[in-house]
């Protein structure tokens, strides 16, 4: 085959791809999914870096041929160029199709005045991104576990399929209860107004939603907070509280502790942030910081309001990427004497 015969090959097959991958494969899906209108296009583009980023693999390759080849000539620069691409590819095929399907449990122990193990999950967001799979996996090691309490911290969707009780199902298959609070992107927060079809579907499952209640449990109490930016919490109804049984606290956004000032709590948990997804040392921090005002990115601090764990959460937004901030679920090891 003549060199220039190859080249046209190779150009099409690279028409074709990108036909498939980024404008009929989303345009397919797209109708599947519960989207506002003024985040239409978003959504689409959204579902074109979904399915898109499936050509890396065949950029991956090219790169490397090309590296070689460049190499093999003494064509130095060139070489280094196309090695630098390829490094990228894997870099970026990691970051897409390795890492946000992990699913790892990470363990915390916590000083507090009881004995108790907490697995905490938030941000599965069920959705363009992350399909009722994943979800399907959560409760199975869950399931698995052996904690006293399981506990999600809000986000159960993300401009999710319009079939949503389908899209929940395996969160009947708990084998616990699951104490919850809803998230911004399952109130309108963006996306569409889920939270009254969330409640709908999930009525007599094991998902107990808590906001702005709270539970008793024989040695400790746990309260649920409403997702900061709704607004809608007046705490003074855990100011009034008993002190003799620790307090347990569950929200969505770490922002919420600034409502909890004057409250007496053991431990609040909250998720939100994904831990940035893409979690760079100290870049990462420093960019909530400077960006939303987010000092509690991620894992355990003794604030001086109270303790907090935040949990960077099992799906994405934004982009399908995670990096260095794999999905997780947290056993938080609440101990009297520390260890």
């Amino acid at each position: 085959m003549n060199t220039g015969r190859a080249r046209w090959l190779v150009r099409t097959a690279w028409i074709v791809g990108i036909v498939l991958f980024c404008i009929v494969w989303p345009g397919l899906e797209y109708p599947n999914f519960d989207i506002e209108p003024q985040e239409r296009a978003k959504a689409f583009l959204q579902l074109l870096l979904l399915h898109g980023s499936w050509l890396l693999w065949p950029l991956l390759v090219q790169s490397a041929v090309k590296a070689w080849r460049r190499f093999r000539e003494h064509r130095t620069w060139r070489g280094t160029g196309a090695t630098a691409l390829a490094v990228v590819c894997v870099l970026l095929c990691y970051a897409r199709f390795v890492e946000p399907n992990e699913l790892v449990v990470r363990r915390t122990v916590i000083p507090a005045p009881i004995d108790l193990n907490i697995a905490v999950v938030a941000d599965i967001h069920v959705g363009i991104y992350t399909r009722p799979a994943k979800l399907a996996q959560v409760v199975d090691r869950l399931n698995a576990m052996h904690v006293d309490l399981v506990l999600f911290a809000g986000d159960l969707t993300y401009d999710p399929p319009k079939n949503l009780a389908a899209a929940l199902a395996p969160l009947w298959r708990l084998n616990k209860p699951m104490y919850a609070v809803l998230g911004n992107h399952d109130v309108e927060l963006p996306g569409p107004p889920l939270a009254n079809k969330i409640h709908r579907v999930l009525a007599g499952s094991p998902v107990h939603f808590i906001e702005h209640r709270v539970i008793d449990f024989p040695s400790f109490r746990l309260a649920g907070l409403y997702d900061w930016w709704s607004a809608r919490d007046d705490t003074a109804f855990l100011k009034a509280l008993p002190h003799d049984k620790p307090l347990l606290v569950l929200m969505h956004q770490p922002h919420s502790l600034r409502a909890l000032r004057g409250v007496d709590f053991a431990l609040a948990m909250a998720g939100h942030t994904h831990g940035g997804q893409v979690y760079l040392p100290w870049l990462t921090d420093e960019v909530f910081l400077l960006t939303r005002d987010e000092r509690y990115v991620g894992g355990y601090y003794d604030t001086p309001t109270g303790k907090l764990f935040v949990t960077t959460g099992v799906g994405v937004t934004g982009v399908p990427l995670r990096f260095n901030d794999p999905p997780v679920i947290d056993v938080l090891e609440l101990r009297k004497h520390g260890h």
